[in-house]
C-alpha cells in the first residue's frame, strides 16, 4: 500500500472529521421532549445533517449541557460545536453518516497504448480501503460502484438470502400482499421461495429466476386474522435444507407466536417437497425458551458448533436469546439472554429487540438486531463478540449503545431493520439485505398499523469494514460517490 500513489476526493472532506462542526435541535410530532431532552442533529457543512440517536430523544450528557442554552434557541443553521464535542455525542448516540470514496488510485501509464488496470484501489470515509472493477473509454475510466435494483424485490420484509455452495442464490421474506394493503387478513399467508444464478437475477421481473410456495397457511379465528407467517430463513445445516419461520401454534388467536422448521424431503429445495417439523423445542426441563411470544431465530455454526439465535418476551418486552442446538429443531441447552431494550432507540412503540443477524469478519462474530416499533424509528443495533469466546456467555458480547443503521431523510428510506447478510456474485463484497420503507409514517398516526403495510420492500447495502475492524452499514439508499464526479479516473502518462 505504501507504495501506492493516491488522489483526495476534496468533496469527500464533508464527512471527515473537522475542526469545527454544527449541532442544531428539531421538534417532532411522535412523543413530548422531557427536561434536558433534545432531538438533535449534526452537520459537517450546515446543509447534509444527520439524526444522533437514531432520531430518538436524547438526554444530553454533563460534558455537553453547556450546549443547552443554543440549542433551545433552535437555529436551523446550528451552533458550532468542537470535533471533540461532537465525537462525544456520537460515542453515545452514533454517526449515521454515508460512507464515501475519499481517495482513489493514481493511475500512470507509459505510454497511450499501455495496457489499463482493471482494478484500482480505493480508500473510503471510515478507513476501509479495497480494490474496485474500472471500465475505460481510453485513458478515461469509471469506477464501478453496487449497483441493485432499488427496492431489489417489493412488497417483501424481514429478507433473507441464502448464497449455497452451488453458487446459487435464494430469497425468501415475509410475503405481504400490496393489493390488500393494512388488512391483515391478506397478509403473511405463504413461505414463497425464490431461486436464480446471481443476485442480480432475484430482482422482480428479471425473467431469471423460479419461484415456488414451499409453505401456506390460511387466516385464523374465522379468517379474519392473519397466521402470521414471519421472518423465514433458509438454512444448508449438516447436508440437509431447512427453513425456519414463525408462525401461531393456536387456531383462535394469530398472536401465540413462537418458531418453527421445515425440512426439504431431498437436495433440491426448488424441486422437492417440504416436511414439517412443527414448533422448535427445548430438552431443558424448566427452560425460559419458547414459554411466551417467540419469534425470528437463526442459525449459526461457529467453531463447531450449532447455535440458534432468537427474539423472545417477557413481561412484554422482547430480547434476543442464544442457546446450543442438537438437532435443527431442538435447543439442548438453556437460554441465554444476550440483548435487552435499554436505549430510547429500542424503546419507540415498544421495547423491542428482534430479527438477530450475525456476519462473522476478521477476528470477530457481529449480531445486528432491529429495534423498536416497525415503523420509521426501526432501525439496527450491533453486538460484537471475539470469535474465541463463550458465545452462550452473555459478558461475552459487547453491545454498542446507538443505532448502526436507520432512517435517511435525505435517500427517502425510513424504517430500516430486519436484516441477512451475504455475498456479492463474484463474492468480493459483503452485503446487507434489508427491509426498508419510502414512506415516513409512525406508530400513533391515526389507525395506522406499520405491521400490515405491504410497503416494506427488499434492499441491499454494502458493508464497509473500517480499519479498527468494525461494520459501517453506510445510510440506506446511498452511493459509494459523495459526488457522481468522483466516480471518474484518468490515467496519466508518466
Amino acid at each position: 500500500m505504501e507504495s501506492l500513489q493516491m488522489l483526495k476526493l476534496s468533496e469527500a472532506d464533508c464527512l471527515t472529521r473537522r475542526e469545527t462542526a454544527f449541532i442544531r435541535s428539531h421538534t417532532v410530532t411522535w412523543e413530548s421532549p422531557a427536561r434536558n431532552q433534545y432531538y438533535l442533529e449534526y452537520s459537517y457543512n450546515r446543509h447534509d445533517w444527520f439524526a444522533l440517536n437514531g432520531g430518538n430523544a436524547i438526554l444530553l450528557p454533563q460534558d455537553v449541557l453547556p450546549l443547552t442554552s443554543e440549542l433551545q434557541e433552535h437555529d436551523p443553521h446550528g451552533c458550532a460545536v468542537s470535533s471533540d464535542t461532537l465525537l462525544t455525542l456520537q460515542e453515545r448516540y452514533g454517526a449515521p453518516e454515508p460512507v464515501f470514496l475519499s481517495a482513489v488510485e493514481d493511475v500512470r501509464i507509459s505510454a497511450p497504448d499501455a495496457p489499463l488496470p482493471q482494478r484500482i484501489t480505493v480508500f473510503y470515509t471510515n478507513g476501509m480501503w479495497e480494490t474496485r472493477p474500472v471500465t475505460w473509454d481510453g485513458q478515461k475510466g469509471q469506477i464501478q460502484e453496487p449497483a441493485y435494483a432499488s427496492p431489489l424485490i417489493s412488497h417483501r420484509a424481514d429478507p433473507y438470502i441464502c448464497r449455497h455452495a452451488n453458487g446459487k442464490y435464494y430469497f425468501i421474506a415475509s410475503h405481504t400482499d400490496a393489493g390488500h394493503n393494512l388488512d391483515g387478513r391478506y397478509q403473511y399467508l405463504y413461505l414463497i421461495l425464490r431461486c436464480a444464478d446471481t443476485l442480480e437475477d432475484l430482482t422482480d421481473n428479471s425473467g431469471r429466476y423460479t419461484e415456488k410456495i414451499i409453505y401456506e397457511r390460511g387466516p385464523v379465528n374465522g379468517g379474519t386474522m392473519s397466521p402470521h407467517l414471519w421472518a423465514p430463513e433458509l438454512h444448508y445445516i449438516h447436508g440437509g435444507w431447512y427453513v425456519y419461520y414463525t408462525t401461531t401454534i393456536s387456531d383462535e388467536s394469530s398472536w401465540r407466536i413462537r418458531p418453527h422448521c421445515l425440512a426439504c424431503d431431498g437436495d433440491d429445495p426448488m424441486l422437492d417437497s417440504w416436511t414439517e417439523k412443527g414448533p422448535v423445542r427445548t430438552t431443558v426441563d424448566g427452560d425460559i425458551a419458547f414459554t411466551d411470544f417467540s419469534l425470528d431465530h437463526t442459525y449459526l455454526n461457529h467453531n463447531g458448533r450449532d447455535y440458534l439465535l432468537w427474539a423472545q418476551k417477557t413481561n412484554n418486552i422482547s430480547d434476543i436469546f442464544i442457546a446450543g442446538l442438537s438437532d435443527p429443531w431442538t435447543i439442548c441447552t438453556p437460554a441465554v439472554r444476550l440483548t435487552h431494550p435499554e436505549y430510547n432507540w429500542e424503546l419507540h412503540g415498544f421495547p423491542v429487540n428482534e430479527g438477530p443477524a450475525v456476519i462473522r469478519h476478521g477476528s470477530r462474530v457481529f449480531l445486528t438486531f432491529s429495534a423498536s416499533g416497525t415503523d420509521a424509528l426501526y432501525c439496527l443495533g450491533l453486538l460484537y463478540a471475539d470469535e474465541d469466546a463463550d458465545l452462550l456467555d452473555a459478558a461475552s458480547w459487547t453491545k454498542c449503545p446507538y443505532p448502526v443503521f436507520q432512517s435517511s431523510p435525505v435517500t427517502g428510506y425510513y424504517g430500516p431493520g430486519h436484516n441477512s447478510f451475504t455475498k456479492s456474485t463474484d463474492g468480493s463484497e459483503d452485503l446487507i439485505i434489508y427491509h426498508g420503507r419510502q414512506e415516513e409514517r409512525y406508530l400513533g398516526e391515526g389507525d395506522y398499523q406499520p405491521l400490515y403495510d405491504a410497503g416494506r420492500h427488499a434492499y441491499v447495502g454494502k458493508v464497509f469494514w473500517g480499519s479498527d475492524g468494525m461494520p459501517s452499514f453506510s445510510v440506506p439508499g446511498a452511493s459509494i460517490a459523495a459526488r457522481r464526479e468522483d466516480l471518474l479516473v484518468h490515467a496519466r502518462i508518466e
